[in-house]
């Protein structure tokens, strides 16, 4: 009786995860701030589909030639002030880098649900472009976890706008991500499938981009299983790189830093 109860308690979670915490987990107070001692921080905010504002930091060296842009689609918790220390190694090497936050994240307004964190990407790519000084520069579409998933779908669908997308610690669909931990906490698969709504999916995207691409997961990833990041790599069609490595969630940069930084300069060649 106790595993049926908690069954029914894990499903009806599973059932509000597209606008719970198990999918959005966003803060309001910004706790860490730029290191403007080595780049540039400029505070931009931009309008949402909806008409939401959208708040980030374009964050830049403070000298030499810039090699590319990055826009980065951050994962699912906290907001900008936690995240762009993943993408620090670039600005460090000559990459502009464009962070922001979904609707209901840091200092943008809204609330978070599936098709909004879609339609806000979207728009970043869409004021990122339309910048002056990304003009000319090659675009590098970075996403992480909740962002690695956006990014998918957000390059598929604007192929012609960036030249390469790197994904890394990516669940490979909403669906498949809330059927993975109902399984672990043991609901049966087609109740937690019958029960998550779901908008779209990664892994029916990731076939549909054509520019290279570089797919990063820890085969110690204890948030986004590893096999979903090579599920994503199969699915997708050349050219690609999937770079395999170890450590927990997202902790390429950190870990890896200086080949993190050659992996993003591969992409540029």
């Amino acid at each position: 009786m106790r595993n049926i109860f908690f069954v029914i308690l894990t499903c009806i979670t599973l059932c509000s995860c597209s606008t719970s915490a198990f999918f959005y987990a966003p803060s309001k107070e910004l706790v860490h701030y730029p290191d403007t001692s080595s780049y540039n921080v400029e505070v931009i905010n931009f309008k949402s589909g909806n008409g939401n504002t959208l708040n980030g930091w374009f964050l830049k060296p403070k000298s030499g030639e810039i090699k590319a842009t990055v826009l980065q689609l951050h994962g699912n918790g906290g907001n900008i002030s936690y995240q762009y220390q993943f993408a620090e190694p670039l600005m460090k090497s000559g990459y502009q880098v464009m962070v922001f936050d979904y609707e209901g994240y840091g200092n943008s307004t809204g609330k978070p649900s599936q098709e909004k964190v879609l339609d806000d990407a979207l728009h970043a790519l869409k004021y990122i472009k339309q910048r002056n000084d990304v003009t000319g520069k090659k675009l590098i579409l970075f996403g992480q976890s909740l962002g690695g998933h956006l990014s998918c779908v957000v390059a598929a669908k604007e192929n012609s706008q960036i030249d390469a997308l790197v994904v890394e610690g990516a669940f490979s669909g909403h669906e498949l991500m809330a059927i993975y931990v109902g399984m672990q906490n043991g609901a049966p698969k087609w109740l937690a499938k019958l029960l998550v709504p779901t908008k779209y999916e990664a892994i029916d995207y990731i076939e549909k981009v054509t520019v290279p691409k570089l797919i990063i997961h820890s085969t110690e990833d204890a948030t986004c299983p590893y096999f979903m990041g090579r599920d994503l790599f199969d699915k997708a069609v050349a050219p690609k790189e999937f770079w395999e490595i170890k450590g927990g969630h997202l902790q390429a940069s950190r870990l890896y830093g200086a080949e993190f930084v050659k992996r993003f300069d591969k992409l540029l060649e």
